[in-house]
């Protein structure tokens, strides 16, 4: 009644032994999409539910959050260039508008963090707590030496990639017998 979801079936027949290689690209392009930007809980539980064995799944989130790493890092320097370019237009056109405050709550938890932990910390926390976008644009931020902070946060969603394969396994199995 309901599909078996840890095996992929191919069929004899031509058609749907092409529907069945289709449907699994979609299946690995949605995966490598999601893990571009939500990487634990959003691409390996997803890979999981799909079937996916451990290298296949390991591969594919490691690739997703590869791509979203060197994306976010390039694009985060625009980014930050830009809202530079906009600060500076605002003081030029509203020039009574009062200063805004240097330091607010969230700025000084965000100081404390990078102070503590560094770089290390940023990339371990990156692919579990926060998004690879948010991850990337405080490590360009703060950490100029892109080169270094690629490498930082390719280990980290390489470590997280293979551990939560094996956190979410069970849970994944668990959830299957109990509704299948």
């Amino acid at each position: 009644m309901f599909p078996d979801w840890g095996m992929r079936v191919i069929y004899h027949t031509e058609q749907n032994f092409k529907l069945t290689i289709l449907e699994s690209w979609w299946e690995i392009i949605s995966v490598f999409l999601v893990s571009t930007i939500k990487f634990v809980f959003g691409g390996m539980p997803m890979a999981l539910g799909m079937g996916f064995s451990f290298f296949e799944a390991v591969t594919v989130t490691s690739l997703g959050g590869f791509t979203g790493v060197v994306v976010f890092v390039f694009f985060s320097d625009t980014l930050i260039l830009n809202y530079k370019k906009r600060q500076a237009q605002k003081k030029i056109t509203h020039p009574d508008l009062p200063p805004k405050k240097i330091f607010s709550g969230k700025k000084r938890l965000i100081i404390r963090i990078k102070k503590k932990f560094g770089l290390t910390g940023i990339a371990l926390l990156t692919p579990l707590l926060l998004s690879i976008p948010l991850g990337c644009f405080l490590a360009v931020r703060y950490f100029k030496n892109k080169q270094k902070v690629i490498i930082y946060m390719f280990t980290s969603v390489l470590i997280w990639s293979a551990s939560s394969y094996y956190l979410y396994k069970p849970l994944i199995n668990a959830i299957r017998t109990y509704l299948f």
